[in-house]
């Protein structure tokens, strides 16, 4: 079976990754509502490992994307017009939130961090030394990253070297966090190239598009994976993960999602596609980044405020009130900001591709001409 008849091909969309979108969105969700609780303990703690299954999907999906492009600008123009509006509009929404509370509290807009905001707006914050607004935007400059990384090999024509790249960076974490980890070296390649952290995690994605769309060379990408694992076990100190559980229930989750992603290729996840869960796919984005400031801020959360307002069981203000407001947040982002300003911005993009074209191509025939 084809990838074009699992994947809409008008929308480069897989059911089942939507579905998985989902999920991994809830359990990150799920994660931040009983971070620092009891409830952790029964297994919540686990759900820091969602971003992980998110990057997995991200390297099948933009080495699906990449595959199907001729140009480099339509790789660009197509994540810009993706990521940018639900982003902007995720940022400016715990923005305002922060500054109605510094507001409120300090009563003169003094403290509001309009120098934070601005510099969160580009994505690439990590660089200009400012703090992310919100936790969950910790993950995006690994993506841009990530993206980069792709568009430069696509653009020279070599992502016939991806394997032989991916290998030797991972290698070279592995090799840095096994016997450089305490000198301070590791730190500042980290700090400097925060992707080689989890670049496991998207050569793995990678690696299952290829199972995925040929039956030629299985064997070996399935040896790859395997190499994949082990090296982001490895790389485990180095990882979010590390700060909530421990190795081995961190090796459990990964073997969770490689085993996912196992049936994903072989065509037998469909059982996770349902309204539901495609739902959940459809507003991941949003919700994984707007939810956590919102709902679980010490002071100004839904949840604390509602268990010392109204006197809640934690349950009740999570599951209860926390949870709808967030999946309302979003799903008002991905419905009236991401979809309709995605799609004006793609389209304002293209034209203002054309015309730059059209522009070269008269300056080049009057070149000619004089």
């Amino acid at each position: 079976m084809g990838v074009n008849k699992i994947c809409m091909p008008s929308t480069d969309r897989c059911q089942e990754l939507d579905a998985l979108r989902g999920i991994a969105a809830l359990v990150v969700v799920l994660f931040h509502f009983t971070l620092n609780r009891p409830e952790a303990e029964i297994g919540f703690k686990l759900g820091v490992t969602g971003v992980d299954l998110f990057f997995i999907i991200s390297g099948f999906v933009i080495f699906m994307s990449v595959n199907k492009l001729s140009r480099s600008s339509d790789f660009v123009i197509n994540r810009v017009s993706r990521l940018y509006p639900t982003y902007w509009a995720a940022v400016t929404f715990t923005f305002l939130l922060i500054s109605f509370y510094s507001i409120q509290k300090n009563k003169s807009l003094g403290q509001v961090p309009w120098v934070d905001y601005l510099g969160n707006m580009t994505m690439f914050q990590h660089y200009l030394k400012i703090p992310n607004l919100d936790g969950p935007y910790w993950t995006m400059i690994l993506e841009m990253i990530f993206y980069l990384g792709i568009l430069f090999l696509f653009h020279f024509k070599w992502l016939k070297y991806i394997n032989l790249i991916a290998i030797g960076l991972s290698l070279a974490s592995v090799v840095a966090v096994t016997f450089l980890y305490e000198n301070g070296v590791v730190t500042f390649l980290m700090n400097a190239v925060p992707l080689l952290k989890f670049l496991p995690l998207f050569y793995a994605g990678i690696l299952f598009y290829k199972v995925y769309t040929s039956k030629v060379k299985r064997k070996r990408n399935y040896l790859l994976l395997v190499f994949c694992f082990m090296c982001q076990l490895l790389l485990f100190k180095l990882s979010t993960s590390s700060k909530f559980i421990n190795q081995v229930e961190y090796g459990v989750m990964l073997t969770v999602y490689f085993g996912v992603f196992a049936l994903f290729v072989n065509h037998r996840l469909k059982f996770l596609v349902n309204r539901v869960t495609l739902f959940l796919g459809k507003i991941s984005f949003a919700l994984y980044l707007t939810h956590q400031y919102m709902t679980v801020e010490e002071t100004n959360g839904i949840i604390p405020r509602v268990m010392e307002g109204f006197g809640l069981s934690f349950w009740v203000a999570a599951l209860g009130i926390a949870l709808p407001v967030a999946l309302v947040v979003a799903t008002l982002i991905t419905f009236y900001i991401e979809e309709p300003m995605g799609k004006n911005m793609k389209q304002n993009l293209l034209q203002l591709r054309a015309s730059w074209w059209k522009e070269k191509a008269a300056g080049k025939k009057a070149q000619l001409n004089g």
